[in-house]
C-alpha cells in the first residue's frame, strides 16, 4: 500500500512540482510574516513610550486591561488568517491528489470569516488533543528519566543500574514515540473532510476522521516513517523545490486513497448484506 501510493503521488506531482512548490513556498512566507509582524508588534508596544504616558495618566489595570484586549484580538484576527491559509494549502494538496488541477488562487479560498473560524476550530482542537496524548504517551519515559538523572547525579546507584535505566528510557521513549504518531494518524482525515464539504461541522470532521483511519494508523505511522529520509536531505542537500511537494502530496494521497478505500469496502458490505437479506 505505502509503495503503491507513492508511486502514484509521482505520478500526480508530474509537472505540477514548481506550482506546488510555490503554493507552500506562499504560504509558508505569509505565516511567517505575520507572526513576526505580531511579535514586534507586541514586543514594541510594551516599550512604547505612548503605553508609558497612558500608565501615567490612567489606572493601571484599566490600560493593562485594553492593552491586553487589543492584542489578543489582534492575535486572534491573525491566527484566524493563518488557518485560513493552512487550510487553503491543504485543499490544493488534496485536489490535487485526487487528479484535479487545483489553482494557485484555491490558497485564498478559506479566508471568507466562517469558513476560517472552522480552520482554526479545527486546528486548536487536533493541537489540544495532540498535546494530551503527548502528555500521556511520554510520561512513562520521562519518569524513567527523572529516576535516572536523580540516581546519577546523587550517585546512589550502580553504574549497571544507571545502564539499563537508560536503556529503558530509550525503549520507553521509542514505544511512546510510535504510541504518539498513530493517536496523531486518526485525526489526519480530519483537514480532508473539513476542505471537500464547507457545511461539516469541526466536531463531525474529527468524528469521520477517527471512523475512517481504523484500519490505516499503522500504514500511516510507516508512511510517514518512510518520509523521514526525505526530510534529511531537504536538510542536507536543500532541494525543497521537489522534498516539500512530494512529502505533502503523499500525505494527502494517502488521506484520498485510505477514504476511497473505506467507502469501497462499506459498498462492499452493504451489498452483501442485501444480498443475504434478499436470499
Amino acid at each position: 500500500m505505502i509503495g503503491f501510493i507513492k508511486v502514484k503521488t509521482k505520478e500526480k506531482l508530474l509537472n505540477n512540482t514548481l506550482k506546488l512548490f510555490m503554493v507552500s513556498l506562499t504560504s509558508f512566507l505569509i505565516k511567517s510574516a505575520l507572526i513576526i509582524s505580531m511579535l514586534f508588534l507586541t514586543h514594541f508596544s510594551l516599550v512604547s513610550d505612548i503605553l508609558q504616558s497612558l500608565l501615567l495618566i490612567y489606572n493601571r489595570l484599566i490600560v493593562y486591561f485594553i492593552y491586553s484586549l487589543i492584542i489578543v484580538s489582534l492575535w486572534f484576527f491573525t491566527l484566524l488568517f493563518i488557518s485560513g491559509i493552512k487550510m487553503g494549502e491543504k485543499a490544493i494538496y488534496f485536489m490535487q491528489s485526487k487528479g484535479s488541477n487545483a489553482k494557485f488562487k484555491y490558497l485564498f479560498i478559506f479566508l471568507r470569516p466562517s469558513q476560517s473560524f472552522r480552520a482554526l476550530q479545527l486546528f486548536l482542537k487536533i493541537t489540544i488533543l495532540k498535546v494530551f496524548w503527548a502528555l500521556f504517551a511520554f510520561a512513562p519515559p520521562a519518569f524513567c528519566l527523572s529516576i535516572t538523572l536523580s540516581l546519577y547525579f546523587k550517585e546512589e546507584a550502580y553504574a549497571a543500574v544507571i545502564y539499563t535505566l537508560i536503556i529503558g528510557t530509550v525503549f520507553l521513549t521509542s514505544i511512546s514515540c510510535f504510541f504518539y504518531n498513530c493517536c496523531k494518524a486518526r485525526y489526519l482525515f480530519a483537514e480532508y473532510y473539513l476542505c471537500t464539504d464547507f457545511e461539516i461541522s469541526v466536531k463531525e470532521a474529527l468524528r469521520k476522521s477517527i471512523d475512517t483511519s481504523q484500519g490505516f494508523i499503522r500504514e500511516g505511522v510507516l508512511l510517514r516513517a518512510s518520509l523521514f529520509p526525505w526530510i534529511l536531505i531537504c536538510l542536507l542537500l536543500i532541494p525543497v523545490f521537489y522534498v516539500i511537494p512530494y512529502t505533502k502530496l503523499t500525505n494527502a494521497k494517502f488521506v484520498t486513497f485510505s477514504s476511497g478505500l473505506k467507502e469501497n469496502l462499506l459498498n462492499i458490505r452493504v451489498s452483501s448484506l442485501l444480498l443475504q437479506n434478499e436470499e
